[in-house]
């Protein structure tokens, strides 16, 4: 019973830290509606920052995050660098379907221009884990956004998720979550009654316990 007990509580812990991270979250992406600034080479940059950035999309470098559903749809994520002023930087341009089979990349529709200037939100680029073992899949297309995984690591160590592109970027673009934190809090509240039943229970048992015993 003690250490059920102590479970339940070490639950509801981690739950309100989950809520927690999210107001974070929520927070962060209030800031991101900010008029988007151009850093400076090496300026460090928080997650969800505005950002705004131009320069020549490198099409050797892109790459295809696998199985990336939106809307009930099987898809990728096309991430691809950016040679801009501030140096390489990555840029989650969006979404596209699966075409083909697992073992095929789809043809991913370029900007038409030589030319981008893309807005869009910092997000943070780990290293992460290399892909070891590819089981037959193409070299373009991988698991993760890691660096590990990735061509070039680029020239900061965060990536752009892009919101809006001049000209118009012909991949859907991708959402920025929205987190909601109250299922979490409801959780956590909910192991805390899981706790309280316990506890009330153990008591009870005792009690009667110690009146048979009399």
């Amino acid at each position: 019973m003690i250490v059920a007990i102590i479970a339940f509580g070490l639950l509801s812990r981690w739950q309100w830290d989950r809520a927690e991270e999210k107001q974070l979250q929520q927070q962060a992406q209030a800031a991101s509606q900010a008029v988007p600034i151009t850093p400076q080479p090496g300026q460090a940059v928080p997650e969800f920052t505005a950002i705004t950035l131009t320069g020549t999309y490198l099409s050797e470098t892109q790459r295809l995050v696998r199985q990336r559903p939106l809307e009930g749809r099987n898809g990728f994520w096309v991430m691809e660098q950016l040679a801009t002023e501030q140096g390489r930087v990555w840029v989650l341009r969006g979404w596209i379907p699966t075409t083909a089979g697992a073992s095929d990349s789809p043809t991913v529709p370029a900007v038409d221009a030589p030319l981008v200037a893309v807005t869009g939100v910092a997000r943070p680029l780990p290293e992460g884990e290399a892909l070891t073992d590819r089981g037959g899949l193409p070299e373009q297309q991988v698991t993760q956004i890691v660096t590990a995984q990735l061509p070039d690591p680029g020239s900061v160590n965060w990536y752009l998720q892009q919101t809006a592109s001049q000209p118009v970027d012909p991949v859907v673009p991708l959402p920025l979550t929205e987190p909601d934190d109250l299922q979490n809090i409801s959780y956590a509240v909910q192991w805390l009654l899981f706790a309280a039943v316990a506890i009330g229970g153990w008591y009870f048992f005792l009690r009667r316990e110690a009146k048979e015993s009399a």
